[in-house]
C-alpha cells in the first residue's frame, strides 16, 4: 500500500509527536552539556547503523523498540535529574530525540 502526499505528511507529524513526548517523558535537556554530548555522539553512531534510513518515522519507531525492550526488563521510563547518572536506556532514548532534530 502506497502512501499519498497527505498521508506520508501526517505520518512524519505523528513520529515528531512521538520523539518529542519521549522527550518531555526523559526530562531532555535543551542544551546538553559537552560530556553528554561526547556520550550522545557515541549513540547517535550506533542508532544510525541499526536503523539504516534515518527518518523521523523510523527513528520513533526504533524508539519505541527500545522502550518496550527495555520496560520488559523492569526499565520505568521518568525524568532524568542528572545525566550524568542516567541509564544507558535513557541516554540512548535521548540520542534519538536529539538525532531525530537533525533529520527532520
Amino acid at each position: 500500500m502506497e502512501l499519498d502526499q497527505r498521508d506520508s505528511r501526517t505520518v512524519t507529524a505523528s513520529a515528531h509527536l512521538a520523539l518529542g513526548q519521549w522527550a518531555t517523558r526523559l526530562g531532555a535537556p535543551a542544551d546538553p552539556a559537552p560530556g553528554l554530548l561526547a556520550v550522545l555522539d557515541q549513540h547517535m553512531a550506533r542508532i544510525a547503523t541499526a536503523v539504516g534510513s534515518l527518518t523521523p518515522v523510523n527513528l520513533a519507531a526504533y524508539a519505541d523498540g527500545v522502550a518496550d525492550a527495555a520496560t520488559s526488563r523492569g526499565w520505568t521510563p521518568s525524568p532524568v535529574r542528572d545525566w550524568r547518572q542516567a541509564s544507558w536506556v535513557a541516554v540512548h532514548l535521548l540520542a534519538v530525540c536529539v538525532l531525530a532534530r537533525s533529520v527532520s
